[in-house]
């Protein structure tokens, strides 16, 4: 298995758990919030009021939750809006849970994002409004009880929104393969459309002109059809060396990707936004915290400058490199935040030293983001839990107490971390799809560069052969000219077809056909032909296997056309249960043994059959042999294994003798 087969894989485990995070933040804020309804003497009602409004965001998190959400959005948004609002009826000012952070991140899930962020920041504003200017703040009036009123909210709404996206984004990198993706095939086809058609189609629809008007002159005027026949020969060779060209170009645009946008977009900056914002928020209400504890001017200075360093920090851990690139001096910086951490504790007292405890939720997602494997979360666990065995030490008989700050670290370090990765996955999902897009448009101009020589070469080149056949014969056997002339505007009228076939994805070759149009073009050219091969072993081959064996032997005829002299060509096809064996041999040896040096694309034809035959577990070998050249090839395919491949119209081409 190859690193990217390992790569899928571990997209693919994440993509299947990643609802996890933006659930275990949910239900790790569950349980101190309903400690809170109780501490704040609204007991079970309050209790209940608070599960109410967590049920809904759950929901959403899951995902079978998501389909419903998706049939009923507007009836669950009103049902969270009244659950958000009853409270305030019903308990007035001790309501100061913060909760109306959870339809906020709701909104900004679920609604566009010119209307949701208003109502966002509507939603903020309401409670505000409801909690300074109705009812009054709880429990005191001081600084960090104001801030309060606008972090809560916001530090429930933006993570919960930025968690979800987190797993969407998670869930994206694993699709990310079906997105931009046809959009460059769509492209690249259409640009190669362009060019082939400029190349053939006006040369071939000049051609078919030409050659209908040569018809009819063909007793009347045998001199003027030689002459149109010339010169449709002339054009139909200026066609194929156009389509050399083509190729050629093709091969060396790949790699050559056209320059796509390399800074932020959409996503990203709005994950960037999101964690700054929460993490200053977060910043500014520890700040308020320690600018009301109860301790000298020096500790509060202290205080203020722990927190603020702590921010700074966990701003450079969480932007200063990504999934895997860390930032400079990491260990040092992760160690430094947790030592603040321990400053701030030491500078604030009482009931300050809860609230300032909880910035120990930003060393616990700093300990996610830098250390690797278990390592991280056992230090995220024994972080978060610190901060609870602390409080024992304080107040040995607070054990409500205790859990409580644990369970407020936990959520917020997850919050942390998940913001943090949001803008890391928001990039590498823009990066993947780029990059993505960019193999996809090259492998396309492969293909297109391979079928384009493979395909359109053999078409070309019988239709000039033909031009050149019809205009010897007029004079000597007219009935064989016009034969010969309706013969070369139909092979006309399939190389144009092909043309749409190789920039539309490629053709679905009978192989049945190919065998009966190689017989019929060499054959007309003057070469003794032998075929050798059972019609239902043509027809129970595998799809892929009788696609790649018509390719061969386009190929094949091609170069026996163009490049021997040969007088006869025998044609051997057979399965047994090892695969397909095909075998194409010629007596022209003379001009195809130097056939390397001697062709304008270098032998490609011969390289894009081995690429082929390749990708198929089989193999290739072209060479002369005494007198003759012969090309082999054998796939190892299952007959049956696939769907049979198409015969095309059978009742068109002669049967195949059997041997």
């Amino acid at each position: 298995m190859n690193v990217a087969d390992n790569d899928d894989g571990r997209v693919a485990v994440a993509a299947r758990f990643a609802w996890a995070f933006p659930v275990a933040f949910l239900c790790l804020m569950l349980p101190p919030r309903v400690g809170v309804a109780y501490e704040l003497g609204i007991g079970n009602a309050g209790a209940a009021m608070v599960v109410a409004l967590f049920v809904l965001p759950l929901l959403y998190t899951v995902p079978w939750g998501r389909a419903i959400w998706a049939r009923h959005v507007w009836w669950l948004l009103s049902v969270q809006a009244v659950l958000t609002c009853l409270p305030f009826v019903l308990f007035g000012q001790k309501w100061a849970l913060g909760l109306s952070g959870l339809l906020g991140g709701l909104l900004l899930l679920t609604l566009p994002a010119r209307v949701s962020w208003p109502l966002f920041a509507a939603v903020v504003a309401g409670e505000a409004v409801l909690r300074i200017g109705v009812f009054g703040v709880y429990p005191t009036g001081g600084l960090q009880f104001y801030s309060f009123v606008f972090v809560v909210p916001l530090d429930m709404g933006l993570p919960l929104y930025g968690l979800v996206r987190l797993s969407d984004l998670v869930v994206n990198l694993g699709t990310a393969r079906t997105e931009l993706m046809d959009l460059a095939v769509a492209q690249e086809r259409l640009r190669a459309g362009v060019r082939l058609r400029a190349a053939i189609g006006d040369r071939l629809e000049s051609v078919t002109t030409r050659a209908a008007s040569a018809r009819d002159e063909v007793s009347a005027a045998a001199g003027q059809a030689r002459a149109r026949l010339a010169e449709a020969a002339r054009v139909v060779r200026q066609a194929a060396e156009q389509v050399r060209q083509v190729v050629a170009e093709e091969r060396r645009d790949i790699g050559r990707s056209p320059p796509r946008f390399r800074g932020r977009t959409v996503a990203p900056r709005l994950a960037l936004l999101v964690l700054v914002a929460d993490l200053v928020a977060l910043g500014g209400h520890h700040v308020a915290i320690v600018v009301d504890a109860a301790v000298t001017a020096g500790a509060r200075s202290v205080g203020v400058i722990a927190v603020v360093a702590i921010v700074l920090l966990q701003l450079y851990h969480s932007l200063g490199g990504r999934a895997d690139a860390r930032p400079r001096a990491w260990q040092w910086t992760l160690t430094l935040q947790m030592l603040l951490l321990v400053v701030l504790v030491a500078a604030t007292l009482g009931d300050a030293r809860v609230s300032a405890i909880g910035m120990a939720a930003f060393p616990a997602g700093s300990a996610l983001l830098l250390l690797a494997g278990w390592w991280a979360w056992l230090t995220f666990t024994v972080v978060a839990a610190s901060v609870g065995v602390h409080w024992l030490l304080l107040y040995p008989a607070d054990l409500a107490g205790s859990v409580y700050i644990t369970a407020v670290a936990a959520p917020t370090g997850l919050a942390v971390y998940g913001l943090s990765r949001l803008t890391d996955l928001a990039e590498e999902v823009e990066t993947t799809r780029r990059n993505l897009a960019d193999a996809a448009a090259d492998r396309e101009r492969l293909r297109v560069a391979q079928d384009s020589h493979d395909l359109l070469g053999l078409g070309l080149a019988a239709v000039a052969l033909k031009c050149d056949l019809a205009g010897r014969l007029i004079g000597l056997d007219d009935a064989r000219a016009r034969s010969e002339i309706d013969a070369l505007i139909e092979l006309a009228a399939r190389t144009g077809s092909d043309v749409r076939k190789v920039t539309s994805g490629g053709p679905d070759l009978s192989l049945l056909r190919e065998l009966a149009a190689a017989r019929e073009l060499l054959a007309s050219t003057g070469v003794d032909v032998e075929i050798q091969a059972v019609d239902e072993d043509v027809r129970v081959l595998p799809r892929q296997t009788g696609a790649v064996a018509a390719t061969v032997l386009r190929e094949a005829v091609t170069n026996v056309l163009r490049h021997a002299r040969a007088t006869r060509c025998e044609i051997r096809l057979s399965t047994d249960a090892e695969g397909m064996r095909l075998t194409v041999t010629n007596d022209g040896v003379e001009n195809t043994s130097n056939v390397r040096t001697r062709r304008p694309d270098g032998g490609q034809g011969l390289r894009n059959l081995t690429a082929r035959v390749a990708a198929m577990g089989g193999r290739l070998v072209a060479r002369p042999t005494g007198s003759r050249f012969e090309l082999t090839v054998l796939v190892p395919a299952a007959i049956g294994a696939e769907p049979p491949a198409p015969v095309g119209d059978a009742d068109s081409v002669h049967p195949l003798p059997r041997t």
